[in-house]
């Protein structure tokens, strides 16, 4: 029998039945022990703890999960926010801050210095990630910024078309797939298609 107590011991060992049994159960308790000790590691980052642990994190920031709307990787998200919103307050602070909360690309910030105003505008998410947004950033916007916050809707929109013969009309619903603009047009026949729209605030 080989294992890696038994290969560190003088060769005078081998092949004792009761060496190699000895050395066998304290290999597999070695190995348990660092199996621990890497959970207790893995335990100490938000990245790589356990749900238990993220629960027992969320209770000393009075966080109310839910489990059954708030995946994982969310929470864990959250958790590093709330550690990271710590004066100073910069601009490029903000912008990492809301990146580490819902990724690049998905928002967008109109910022006013003449009026002190701050607009971001999100794409519409989840309940639970919208009020992170708006909580988080009530946080850390400076008082003497207006802030506003609002939401866009990325959607497809239906709506019908005419075809026009004579002085009959007939009306047509068209799915619009894509934001593009299209026309076609003959002498007798006419069609017009919007596409798909994205709402934004004015």
């Amino acid at each position: 029998m080989s294992n890696r107590i038994m290969q560190n011991l003088p060769p005078i060992y081998d092949g004792i039945k009761e060496m190699e049994e000895l050395s066998s159960t304290v290999a597999t308790e070695f190995e348990a022990l660092e199996a621990g000790q890497k959970r207790v590691e893995d335990e100490q980052f938000i990245m790589t703890a356990s749900e238990r642990t993220i629960r027992t994190r969320e209770r000393a920031y009075n966080i109310r999960a839910d489990a059954t709307t708030e995946s994982l990787d969310f929470r864990r998200r959250r958790l590093i926010v709330r550690q990271s919103t710590r004066l100073p307050m910069t601009q490029r602070k903000v912008h990492e801050i809301i990146n580490e909360l819902i990724g690049e690309g998905n928002w967008e910030e109109r910022l006013s210095v003449e009026a002190c105003e701050a607009l971001f505008v999100f794409d519409a998410s989840n309940n639970s990630v919208d009020k992170e947004i708006d909580y988080t950033l009530d946080r850390i916007i400076p008082l003497n910024i207006a802030l506003k916050i609002a939401r866009r809707l990325t959607t497809k929109l239906y709506i019908p078309s005419f075809m026009l013969s004579g002085s009959e009309i007939t009306l047509h619903p068209m799915n619009i797939d894509d934001i593009k603009q299209q026309t076609a047009s003959n002498n007798l026949t006419a069609m017009k298609t919007a596409t798909k729209i994205t709402l934004t605030p004015m």
